[in-house]
């Protein structure tokens, strides 16, 4: 009799210390996710956000939500889609990028944009990518990702560029596909991608 209480109480107790560590776990995941340090000081639905430089627009960040986020480093998040527009010094619009997510640092203003990434220019050009960093001090985007640029002569494809904000000036660091000099045009053309510049 004693040996069969021995056991249960071995059992109760193997359950007891289970409960303890498992309760454990979850205050763990719980304080992790209720830590103000990880949560945003404001959030803002259908909420648009402006970047101006001597009084002028430079971009205007349109998103679905923006999450504020303080500390040393702060930052604001763009999710659920967003809508940025770049505008000249007489306030065209020059160029615009769509993305699903987004992450802009206030000091360093940067902005990193991912999720079917798309930046067109007034020339109708278009880039579709993964991923894009968006530099606003030196007004420059880059990407290490596949790109592929629809331009009006044709398709081009390869891996990472570096663009100016306008998308008027780009390279891609890796072209790919078979490229040859068309003698009519003056023009290189792709014999898989179609036309380039």
């Amino acid at each position: 009799m004693t040996k069969r209480i021995s056991i249960l109480y071995s059992a109760l107790i193997l359950v007891s210390t289970i409960t303890l560590v498992s309760c454990e776990n979850d205050i763990a995941e719980v304080r992790a996710i209720t830590d103000p340090r990880n949560l945003p000081v404001q959030t803002n639905l259908n909420a648009e956000y402006r970047y101006t430089e001597d009084g002028k627009v430079k971009n205007i960040l349109k998103a679905t939500q923006l999450d504020q986020y303080g500390g040393e480093k702060p930052y604001i998040e763009a999710s659920g889609g967003f809508h940025m527009s770049f505008f000249d010094s007489l306030g065209g619009i020059q160029a615009e990028m769509t993305a699903k997510s987004g992450t802009y640092y206030e000091k360093e203003h940067k902005l990193i944009a991912w999720g079917d990434v798309l930046l067109f220019n007034k020339q109708g050009e278009r880039l579709e990518t993964s991923k894009i960093l968006f530099e606003q001090d030196s007004s420059r985007i880059s990407t290490d990702q596949r790109v592929k640029i629809t331009t009006l002569d044709g398709v081009l494809y390869g891996n990472g560029l570096i663009s100016n904000e306008n998308f008027t000036k780009y390279s891609i660091l890796q072209p790919t596909g078979d490229v040859f000099l068309d003698e009519e045009s003056d023009s290189l053309v792709s014999s898989q991608n179609g036309k380039s510049k």
